[in-house]
């Protein structure tokens, strides 16, 4: 990926729109996601964290992977933060998860009534798998 390539692809990580689906539930989106409607959806808050995830960097080496962690440490509260100044009525989760020799992955999602977070970090806390996770 080229450089200014980069800086596109984290400027789209904080744009976001708003979604209906056919029963009124308001879905926040990556602004980048193509779809047009929202239908029979079971579980909102898989749904929304699988259409906002977005790989950063592929192919972790080791010395990638160490110093990626301060950096995904402040990211996941960026997003978080952002989310929250731009939709003040709603709550969220937001993910970094950092994979050594596959990829990091940023994602967020509401949090939605009588639904768990999307996974809990402390599953992904070995030497090759890390998730940071925060919660405003």
């Amino acid at each position: 990926m080229k450089r200014i390539e980069y800086f596109e692809l984290f400027a789209k990580l904080f744009t976001f729109k708003k979604m209906l689906d056919e029963k009124g539930n308001e879905y926040v989106l990556l602004s980048t996601s193509e779809l047009n409607e929202i239908k029979n959806i079971e579980d909102k808050t898989a749904f929304e964290a699988i259409e906002n995830h977005v790989h950063l960097v592929n192919n972790l080496k080791k010395e990638e992977f160490e110093r990626l962690i301060p950096v995904a440490k402040i990211f996941v509260k960026i997003l978080a933060h952002l989310l929250k100044q731009q939709f003040p009525d709603k709550n969220f989760y937001t993910y970094v998860s950092l994979h050594l020799k596959d990829s990091m992955i940023i994602r967020f999602h509401q949090k939605w009534e009588n639904e768990e977070p999307y996974c809990d970090p402390m599953d992904f806390n070995g030497e090759i798998e890390k998730v940071f996770m925060y919660q405003i």
